[in-house]
């Protein structure tokens, strides 16, 4: 906007006023896009004004301190942890929880020192509506002044039509008091208030805040550049209009008037429950007291009364009220707070009545209406016709992976579902003679090597780390562990040590373990007993998963992939994904800049500070540093065998001094110098090779050096085991340790090396995944397979062959999917057919932007869930949700018939034991991932292509335009719901049933026979599980009695299939005798335009039959659901996997 101004410029600025007041801005959600090279994953673009998005990192380049706020009506405010010492210190995003954000609808910026600048602090100045209706040309005049006095004027429209100035005003900060703030005021009285004032105009400075978001609009001006103003210039043009307006009380009313004071209200009440009550009882204009023996007391804030005789507590998972005074608006019995109010977001109770349902579905139970008369959602799931799917036996199945695992060929894959016996048939393969390496997630080891013992495979080895049992044996005193060693299961006695010092590069195994009191039996039956074991093992057990696949365990693999009696080990991974295979790399800026330091004016030091220039140069969130550190690479090429070789090794400073030694016993010389390090250490320098072998035989260091000059400090290089050997690095503690310097061992995987994988890989910048935290540099290179592996299987359930071809690109692969198993008798799957229901549909992000509610879908859900359980409590059930709903479900957790209630990730961790003992499993909603995690999964596995990826779609929904990122998710999604499905174990146990709450498609389940499609609708029917398939069959016939009536069809009989009125089905019949079909619904009719590309609301309002506000409202409620995308305002499209 041009910021010159004249009056002209706000001529209308009075009209635009009362325009504004009248008809308000709406806000606009936070904007969360990719910001994939710094230190988070995403950049925020808050709408701080109308059509005014400014990206979080400008505001804090400008040195603007805010907060994130919520959406309105009710929660348009800051967290309530905003005050304290925040306002002494600028507060940037990363204060704020990343969640927040998400949520958030705008901001709110910090008056006073927070947002000062070289001194000046920031002040609003807010001119009331009220002023402007009042005196219309004294505000104009005075905010003419203000604006002529600065060159870059910052004048706002505020939400309600009033008008604000924003600036930074020198050396100056007005106080924070009613009297100060509210510095123009008029004093009226009235019998309900005799203390009555109407604020004209108010001043923010000290301890202020004031809201920026899309409701407001910037006339003139830049948020990130405010004008710095004199304080005497600003009170000039202010102290005019107070002049004219300003009409205080008289004085001897000023001193009666009460001081305001407000209990503060703590952060949280303790539970989610209580939490969503405090936000209702707020809403409603009600004060906290205080809170006594878990008794939390209110009042009203318009009541005389003080004294908090207004109760809110918690009991048995209820939220309880009563108040002990008439005339409150509340009962003065204890009452459910959910009877009082129907909008507080907490879970309901179900009614001693039973479940509750509408009229509509009662009259369904009695068959008085058709179930296509019931209100319903779109289908969106639907089983696919076709041919019969054969399935197998565990048996049949076991046999065919037994050919698999006897294929010759290097890279295998196995691709068989969750509970498939993919472990079975590994164990089978030893017990016929075969021997394995198998890696995999270290959670599940453990249960693998039991299930191989079960099986009498008696030679199984399971490699465990250093730290294995390690947290249950530390606080036993040393002296008893010593005296008896690895009794308690534990492999290393000292295991921080030793994984710190392999973490600088160093090997525990010759700089700490020689010195260690059990050496002897650590190599008898501790940790360096391994190899030897795994060696003669018929099954190995290892971790990581890419023990095969990651150079940093080339030595490792080597070791226990060594043939014993010419026998070639299979290799085995079992349950990755495809970017699992990929290797993470990490340097930490202290890496770098110990090495600039360290290595200065050498080719390591010059090549640190290379890449610390091109990750640190300042710029925007959005500047890509990969081009910078690519060149930076580029630049060193000629010197790559000098950085190899200096990366591997510690640079000591040290000094050359004269200092003969002879031997006592032949009189022969065998050193004139010795090289003092620094810290105090010193070694000799030998002769020659017999000095040298002499001089360790008498146990005197000894440190070969061809070129030197005496009494002068230098750079001595040498491997770091040399200089633990030496003294120079002591390993005798921890934090020692964590002092040296970093190294790569292995000459042939460094940092070097690292890099040019990863660029060779990646040939474009855009989509590469690289990060800058700031603190270390993090980046991924495709897998290195190791040379001692022949074969190597991959056991998946979601894994394919362009998977395993784009991380082999050069390899012979063969890919063998298995048949899905059949289910054991009484198994059945009800999977809701018309809805993703992702957590936020689940919860309601409008009852509270901290503390979410239940939505009303989530109430139905869980309304019917809790019936369910309540009815036979000789049934087991469990409940898997997203991890923020469980909140909600703590009730639910104790009661006796239900034996968990987990998030979805942690069931990952859960044994199979925990959802086998289940006879109901209740899977609500679709998993959720961080848009940031899915968008680093794909730049992994398609950075390397042609075509750029597109970050757009509403991840918060799992809905993304780019095929390949949705691709991504819904791998993640249905990979992890099919695994909880086949670990419940349907194959092994009869009569367990499965609820799935989602629609999304699950290979091998979904078109079943066993499961059934269903809406929720039918489930209310049915008044239970028990019923179910009853009435989803019954629904089924009258869609297909629906599907095939004709204008011949009778009235009374459309009438009857459809649910509809006498007249309703007379222009049915209307219209199929007219030759026009059967009104398609608006869901229908959208996707069917969408089908054929992207379209404008207007565009679909001119072709699809139905009123535009149905339309409108469709289409609001179909990107809600996530099953439409909003590409951007008033453009749709369908998501990529539609």
């Amino acid at each position: 906007m041009d910021e010159a101004y004249t009056m002209n410029s706000l001529k209308d600025i009075i009209q635009r006023c009362h325009q504004r007041h009248e008809k308000p801005l709406r806000q606009r959600k936070t904007k969360v896009t990719p910001a994939l090279y710094k230190g988070l994953p995403y950049n925020f673009s808050v709408y701080c004004a109308w059509r005014y998005p400014i990206r979080l990192y400008e505001l804090e380049q400008a040195d603007i301190s805010f907060m994130p706020i919520g959406r309105a009506p009710y929660h348009d405010h800051g967290p309530e942890d905003f005050g304290g010492a925040r306002f002494l210190k600028r507060q940037n995003r990363e204060d704020w929880k990343s969640g927040i954000w998400h949520r958030s609808w705008g901001v709110q910026v910090y008056t006073g020192v927070p947002s000062a600048r070289d001194g000046a602090q920031w002040h609003d100045i807010h001119f009331k509506y009220e002023a402007i209706c009042n005196a219309p040309d004294a505000v104009l005049t005075c905010i003419d002044a203000l604006v002529s006095a600065v060159a870059n004027p910052l004048l706002t429209l505020t939400k309600s039509g009033g008008l604000r100035f924003s600036c930074r005003v020198q050396n100056y900060l007005h106080q924070n008091t009613n009297e100060a703030k509210q510095y123009i005021y008029k004093h009226i009285p009235t019998s309900e208030n005799p203390h009555h004032r109407d604020v004209y105009l108010e001043i923010l400075g000290d301890k202020g805040y004031s809201g920026w978001d899309a409701r407001y609009e910037i006339l003139i001006g830049n948020l990130l550049d405010p004008p710095i103003i004199a304080k005497e210039v600003l009170f000039a043009s202010i102290d005019t209009l107070r002049a004219t307006l300003h009409q205080p009380a008289p004085p001897e009313e000023t001193e009666l008037e009460p001081s305001t004071q407000t209990t503060p209200i703590v952060a949280s009440f303790g539970s989610t429950n209580l939490n969503l009550a405090r936000v209702a009882f707020l809403k409603r204009g009600f004060s906290y007291v205080e809170e006594k023996d878990g008794i939390y007391h209110w009042r009203r804030s318009d009541g005389s009364i003080d004294d908090g005789h207004i109760l809110l507590w918690e009991q048995d998972g209820d939220v309880w009220v009563r108040t002990a005074i008439p005339d409150t608006g509340l009962p003065m019995e204890a009452t459910r707070i959910t009877d009082i109010w129907d909008d507080t977001g907490i879970l309901l109770p179900v009614p001693t009545t039973g479940l509750p349902v509408t009229d509509e579905i009662l009259a369904v139970r009695e068959a008085k209406l058709s179930p296509l008369g019931i209100k319903r959602p779109s289908p969106i799931l639907h089983k696919q016709e076709g041919e019969n799917e054969v399935y197998g036996t565990l048996e049949e199945n076991a046999v065919h992976m037994q050919r698999v695992f006897s294929r010759d060929v290097r890279i295998l894959g196995l691709i068989a579902e969750v509970g498939g016996g993919k472990g079975y048939a590994a164990e089978s393969y030893v017990l016929n003679d075969g021997v394995i390496s198998l890696s995999e997630k270290s959670s599940l080891s453990k249960e693998t090597e039991q299930r191989f013992q079960n099986r009498n495979v008696s030679s199984v080895a399971h490699r465990k780390p250093r730290h294995y049992l390690w947290e249950q044996v530390k606080n036993i005193p040393a002296e008893i562990r010593m005296a008896n060693p690895f009794q308690h299961g534990n492999v290393c006695e000292d295991p921080k040590r030793c994984e710190a010092l392999e973490k600088k590069g160093g090997n525990p195994n010759e700089s700490i373990c020689p010195q260690c009191p059990v050496y002897t039996e650590c190599q008898q039956r501790g940790y360096l007993s391994q190899p030897t074991a795994l060696k003669s093992a018929a099954a190995q057990i290892l971790n990581p998963i890419r023990l095969f696949l990651d150079p940093r365990h080339a030595k490792v693999a080597a070791e226990i992939l060594e043939f014993v009696d010419g026998t070639e080990r299979l290799c085995i991974v079992d349950g990755a994904d495809a970017d699992k295979l990929f290797v993470k790399c990490e340097i930490s800026k202290d890496t770098l800049e110990g090495w600039r330091v360290n290595w200065h004016q050498c080719t390591l030091g010059n090549f640190a500070n290379a890449l610390l220039n091109a990750l640190e140069i300042k710029g925007g969130i959005d500047d890509n540093p990969i081009r910078r550190v690519r060149t930076a690479v580029q630049a060193f090429q000629g010197q790559a065998a000098t950085l190899i070789e200096q990366m591997g090794q510690v640079n000591i400073t040290g000094r050359v001094v004269p200092r003969e030694f002879v031997d006592d016993e032949t009189e022969k010389v065998l050193a004139h110098f010795a090289i003092e390090f620094e810290g105090g250490a010193a070694a000799y320098i030998p002769m020659d090779t017999d000095a040298a072998e002499r001089l360790t035989a008498k146990g005197l260091p000894v440190f070969e050096l061809q070129t030197f000059e005496s009494n002068e400090n230098m750079k001595i290089p040498m491997s770091m085991t040399q200089a633990v050997e030496l003294g120079i690095l002591d390993t005798s503690t921890l934090p020692k340790i964590r002092a040296f310097p970093t190294v790569y061992p292995d000459p042939n995987w460094t940092l070097w090396h690292q890099l040019k994988r990863f660029f060779e890989y990646y040939m474009r910048d855009a989509d590469a995944p690289i990060l800058w935290t700031g603190k270390e540099m993090r980046f991924w290179v495709p897998p290195v397979l190791h040379p001692s592996v022949k074969r190597l299987l991959f056991m998946s359930s979601t894994l394919s062959k362009p998977d395993l071809r784009r991380v082999f690109p050069d390899e012979e692969i063969e890919v063998h999917h298995i048949k899905p198993t059949a289910w054991l008798p009484g198994n059945r799957v009800f999977q809701i057919r018309a809805g993703i229901y992702p957590r936020q549909t689940i919860l309601n992000y409008d009852t509270d932007w901290q503390t979410l509610g239940m939505s009303e879908i989530g109430q139905r859900f869980f309304l019917g869930i809790q019936a369910e359980i309540e009815k036979d409590p000789n049934v087991q059930h469990a409940i898997i949700t997203s991890a923020p709903v469980t909140l909600h479900l703590q009730h639910i957790a104790a009661k006796e018939n239900v034996c968990s209630v987990e998030g979805f990730k942690r069931t990952e961790t859960l044994k199979d034991t925990a959802l086998e003992a289940a006879d109901v499993i209740w899977i609500v909603g679709a998993p959720y991932w961080s848009p940031g995690l899915t968008w680093r999964r794909t730049q992994i596995l398609f950075g390397n292509g042609e075509k750029p990826l597109c970050y757009d779609g509403e991840a918060e929904f799992g809905v993304y335009k780019d095929e390949r990122i949705q691709r991504v998710y819904e791998r993640d999604a249905v990979g992890l719901l099919s695994q909880i499905i086949g670990r419940a174990g349907l194959n092994r146990l009869p009569n367990k049933t499965i609820v799935l709450l989602t629609s999304l498609p699950l290979p091998c389940i979904a078109d079943r026979p066993e499961t059934s499609l269903f809406d929720w609708e039918d489930f209310e029917v049915a008044g239970g599980l028990d019923k179910l398939p009853e009435t989803i069959a019954t629904r089924e016939r009258f869609e297909t009695e629906r599907d095939n009536l004709t204008a011949e069809s009778g009235r009374e009989k459309v009438e009857q299939i459809l649910g509809v009125s006498r007249s309703q089905a007379n222009r049915i019949l209307m219209k199929f005798r007219d030759g026009k079909p059967l009104r398609v619904p608006l869901r229908d009719q959208i996707f069917s335009q969408l089908a054929k590309g992207e379209k404008k609301t207007a565009e679909l309002i001119d072709i699809i039959d139905g009123h535009p506000g149905s339309i409108k409202n469709e289409l609001k409620r179909l990107v809600d659901t996530g099953e439409v995308v909003k590409v951007r305002r008033s453009m749709y499209a369908l998501p990529p996997s539609t």
